[in-house]
């Protein structure tokens, strides 16, 4: 179980959110299948270090979302990947302690980097944590919500 303590919300933003999120209308959010992988990264990190926790934001003001992996210091890594569009077409930002942020191609090349140097087992039903990702995702999106409503 992770730790999210749910804000109380706008649920009618939350949904023109999700709508917003799954219709790709913004470039700054993650798309679904950056979603999708992102799962899968969070599922792994969490499988090799069960004390990590997850959030995830969408700052429409400033053009980006972001996913953030956190622990306690010394027992998990902190680290954040971010999507962002300058007015120039999105980008995307990797920041693990204690390297600088760096621009990076594409999630799913991170993501299958760090899946592989974790080495979970083949049968993903033992690692993936689909509901503990999906509770992140709805307070991301909750939050987001508060912010276009």
């Amino acid at each position: 179980m992770t730790n999210i303590v749910p804000f109380p919300g706008n649920a009618r933003g939350a949904s023109r959110a999700a709508t917003l999120l799954a219709s790709g209308e913004r470039s700054y959010e993650f798309s679904p299948k950056e979603l999708s992988a992102l799962c899968r990264w969070y599922s792994a990190m969490k499988f090799a270090f069960p004390e990590i926790e997850g959030v995830m934001t969408v700052c429409h003001r400033r053009r980006m979302s972001a996913v953030g992996l956190y622990g306690r210091v010394g027992a998990a890594p902190s680290c954040l990947l971010s999507k962002h569009d300058d007015g120039r077409g999105p980008y995307l930002m990797w920041a693990a302690e204690p390297d600088a942020p760096r621009q990076i191609a594409s999630v799913e090349a991170l993501i299958q980097r760090q899946i592989g140097a974790i080495a979970p087992p083949r049968n993903e039903r033992r690692w993936l944590d689909i509901p503990g990702w999906q509770a992140i995702v709805a307070l991301g999106l909750a939050d987001a919500g508060l912010t276009t409503a």
